[in-house]
């Protein structure tokens, strides 16, 4: 399993922010939204096969990041951080 992050700009009706929510919320083991438009996920797959997993969803005009994460660091997130911590380091 990875840590990836996931990143996305919505440009048009569809999907909505709740779609994506719903969405992304069924990938990975381990996985929540820790900003706006950024949802953490562990994946056993390839970056590039999580975000075929993701892409069926947006449309044309939507954007769309998938990185892997070796370490991170942060301040203060949407989610718990001990909730972020916790996932990363069961991952690791």
């Amino acid at each position: 399993m990875a840590n990836y992050f996931v990143t996305y700009d919505l440009n048009g009706s569809r999907p909505t922010h709740r779609d994506m929510d719903e969405h992304l919320s069924k990938l990975g083991s381990l996985r929540g939204r820790v900003l706006e438009s950024v949802w953490y996920i562990n994946y056993p797959g390839s970056a590039t096969q999580l975000r075929d997993q993701i892409k069926p969803i947006l449309g044309v005009e939507d954007l769309l990041l998938v990185i892997e994460a070796k370490n991170a660091a942060w301040t203060s997130l949407l989610v718990e951080d001990n909730s972020l911590k916790n996932a990363w380091n069961k991952a690791a």
